[in-house]
C-alpha cells in the first residue's frame, strides 16, 4: 500500500528509507490477515509518527510498478490519497520526509520511484479530492437526510409506486417485489471514493420522523471532480421547500466536505418542477439535447443543469 500524500498548497510528501537514495510515497506491505486501509494506517503511526483517520483515506486502486529497492521486483501496489495538514516526522526505517512541488519531484529522476512516478502523471485534481462514507445523518432546518436501510422498503414504496411521480423517472411503478430488491441493492452502497459510487439518500422530517422521499448523489469522475445530484419526493409533500432544502445541504457536502468542482442534474425538461428547483439552487441550464433517448414508447429529451463550486459558494 501506498499513500499519496499533499498538503493544502498541493506538496507532495516522499519518504526516504535508510541506505537508498530513492525518494518514494510512504506505506509498505500488509502483515498477515490485515486489510490494506488499516495497515496503511499502521504503517504511516510507524514511520512518519502520525495518526490516520482511516475515513481520511481515498481508495485511488492497484497500481503496478517496478520495485524501486528491489532490482528484478514487480511491485502491486493499493494506492490511497491523503490530506495532510500536520507535521511529520522520519522514524523506523525512515531517513528522511520530505515535502517536494511537482516539478521539484519530476527533476529526481531516478531517484523517484517508478510507482511515485506513476502517480504524477495522474491529474492534480485527483488530491483535492476527499472521500465521504455516509454514516451520520445530515440534518437540516426541518430534515434530516440518513443513511438508507433494508427497512425502507415500504416508504420508498408508498412513492415510487405512483404512476405521477414516475412519469418522468427511468422507471416505470415499482411493485414492492422491486422496490425490496432496489433497497436491498441501494443499502449495499454507503461511501462515494471511485468514480460511479453512488448514494440513495433518504429524506426524513426532523419532527415525528417520516420517510418523505429521497436524494441522490452519484461520484462521475474523480479527475474531474464531478458529480450528479437527483431528488424525488412524495407528491402530498411537494412544493414545500423540502426539495431544495436537502439539496442544498447535499450540494454543501459535494462541494465543502468532498471539495469537488462540479456537481450536474439531468432531467426531463418537461418536469417544470424540477427545472424550477435547479434554477433555485444556482444551477445553469448548460444544454438541451432533442429527442436523445427512447422513453417509455418515444423519443424523449434530456436537460442538463450544473453549477460549479465558486458559484455555489457565492449565493
Amino acid at each position: 500500500m501506498a499513500a499519496f500524500t499533499t498538503d493544502a498548497d498541493g506538496r507532495i510528501l516522499m519518504v526516504r528509507k535508510s541506505g537508498s537514495e530513492i525518494f518514494m510515497q510512504p506505506g509498505g506491505k500488509p502483515e498477515p490477515g490485515e486489510q490494506p486501509v488499516e495497515a496503511l494506517v499502521r504503517e504511516l503511526a510507524e514511520e512518519l509518527l502520525i495518526d490516520v483517520d482511516p475515513d481520511d483515506l481515498a481508495a485511488w486502486g492497484r497500481f503496478e510498478a517496478d520495485a524501486a529497492n528491489e532490482p528484478g521486483h514487480h511491485l502491486v501496489a493499493d494506492v490511497f490519497a491523503l490530506g495532510l495538514d500536520r507535521e511529520v516526522t522520519a522514524a523506523a526505517e525512515i531517513a528522511e520526509a520530505r515535502w517536494f512541488t511537482r516539478d521539484e519531484a519530476r527533476v529526481l529522476g531516478d531517484r523517484l520511484a517508478p510507482l511515485a512516478r506513476r502517480m504524477l502523471e495522474l491529474p492534480p485534481t485527483r488530491s483535492q479530492f476527499r472521500p465521504f462514507r455516509f454514516t451520520e445523518p445530515i440534518e437540516t432546518a426541518r430534515l434530516r437526510l440518513r443513511p438508507i436501510t433494508v427497512n425502507d422498503v415500504d416508504a420508498f414504496h408508498e412513492y415510487q409506486s405512483r404512476e405521477d411521480v414516475a412519469r418522468f423517472m427511468l422507471f416505470e411503478p415499482r411493485s414492492r417485489e422491486e422496490m425490496a430488491a432496489k433497497v436491498a441493492e441501494w443499502s449495499s452502497h454507503t461511501a462515494l471514493e471511485r468514480d460511479g459510487d453512488y448514494l440513495e439518500i433518504p429524506v426524513e422530517l426532523r419532527t415525528g420522523g417520516r420517510m418523505i422521499g429521497h436524494l441522490y448523489l452519484s461520484l462521475r469522475s474523480v479527475d474531474h471532480l464531478t458529480a450528479e445530484i437527483g431528488w424525488g419526493l412524495h407528491p402530498d409533500f411537494q412544493g414545500q421547500g423540502f426539495a431544495e432544502e436537502g439539496a442544498r445541504a447535499l450540494l454543501q457536502l459535494a462541494f465543502e466536505r468532498m471539495r469537488l468542482h462540479r456537481v450536474v442534474a439531468e432531467l426531463d425538461p418537461r418536469n417544470d418542477a424540477s427545472v424550477a428547483l435547479c434554477r433555485r439552487l444556482g444551477m445553469r441550464e448548460e444544454a438541451h439535447f432533442r429527442q436523445d433517448m427512447w422513453f417509455k414508447g418515444d423519443w424523449a429529451d434530456t436537460g442538463i443543469y450544473a453549477v460549479l463550486a465558486e458559484e455555489f459558494s457565492a449565493r
